[in-house]
């Protein structure tokens, strides 16, 4: 199934407008692998500069949404089951990237890993995911 950043952005921002509205942004997409891109913005940010945690999770959650499509296609209700998020370090002074890769696509759930790096720094990585989507249509 080959889609494009452009077609996963424009559905995005159709389908779920907050979060588009919120800075996130899909940069790569290949079979089994996607790329996303929080915007940085010190107005979101927790006491001490940091990325916060919610904000780590909701990009993870999104680029696990977005690898769901490289199986299914542009479907809105592929649904979060489980995720699992170790912090590594502090995530502080940039745009937040996120890199999905498949682990396994079955008849009614898609896992995948997710590494999270501050933007220009992708060996120091902030936090690690594992999750499951489950393809309700």
């Amino acid at each position: 199934m080959s889609l494009t950043p452009d077609e996963v952005n424009a559905f995005f921002a159709r389908e779920f407008p907050s979060s588009y509205a919120g800075g996130y942004r899909c940069e790569a997409i290949d079979a089994g692998r996607v790329r996303v891109r929080w915007t940085y913005d010190a107005a979101t940010l927790r006491p001490g500069g940091l990325i916060s945690g919610p904000m780590q999770f909701g990009l993870a959650d999104i680029a696990l949404w977005f690898l769901s499509f490289t199986v299914v296609g542009l479907a809105p209700m592929a649904v979060t089951t489980d995720m699992h998020i170790n912090f590594l370090r502090p995530a502080v002074g940039g745009d937040l990237v996120a890199e999905a890769t498949l682990l396994r696509a079955g008849k009614t759930r898609i896992t995948g890993e997710v590494r999270l790096w501050v933007d220009g720094a992708p060996d120091k990585q902030v936090a690690h995911v594992v999750g499951s989507y489950a393809r309700l249509a």
